[in-house]
């Protein structure tokens, strides 16, 4: 086979590859130590993990599109969960969950997007809204949004896969965001 019929067959794969979507999953989340260590330094109490809820109409809320294919969480129904699991992930880490606890935080995931279409660098955001509860009377409710950039590549055989390994980055963030919040600390006092 010449050069020439081996170009055109990799670029016919290619495009068909590029027009048939597939479902892929997010990567799992992995705690952040620094988020962890930002808990500890706080001094907050122990506290329970309420619900977590997606904003009617959020972009993101179950599926992210990357390109012509769909990220879907690991192991949740939607990516509110998803940001629930992480903050019981570090919340545990940081010996401050307990189910039993009088402050509960709870929230609404109101954006979680990534744009995977760029030529050589990719972004995402998210943006979730914190209540905190104290004995049912609120004591914290702001909405922490994050952003995310990195390298990629206009291939999407190279841009989905980095999308789906960014994605728990894009969420540490978005909790240290919470974390370093000083009215977030003051609630958990």
């Amino acid at each position: 086979m010449n050069l020439r019929r081996v170009v055109l067959l990799a670029a016919a794969l290619a495009a068909l590859a590029a027009t048939t979507g597939c479902a892929v999953k997010a990567n799992n989340y992995q705690p952040s130590i620094s988020n962890v260590g930002l808990l500890n330094k706080s001094g907050t109490a122990k506290v329970a993990a309420g619900d977590f809820t997606v904003q009617a109409g959020a972009t993101g809320g179950t599926s992210i599109t990357l390109r012509t294919s769909s990220m879907t969480p690991p192991e949740t129904a939607d990516y509110a969960a998803y940001v629930a699991n992480a903050l019981k992930s570090e919340l545990e880490l940081a010996k401050r969950l307990d189910p039993k606890a009088s402050i509960q935080i709870t929230g609404t995931l109101l954006k979680n997007d990534i744009a995977a279409g760029g030529i050589s660098r990719n972004s995402g955001e998210i943006e979730a809204r914190f209540v905190v509860r104290r004995d049912g009377a609120v004591t914290f409710d702001k909405t922490k949004r994050a952003t995310d950039e990195w390298e990629s590549s206009f291939a999407a055989a190279i841009a989905i896969p980095k999308a789906q390994q960014q994605y728990p980055s894009l969420v540490q963030k978005l909790l240290e965001a919470l974390y370093s919040d000083a009215d977030f600390q003051a609630a958990l006092r």
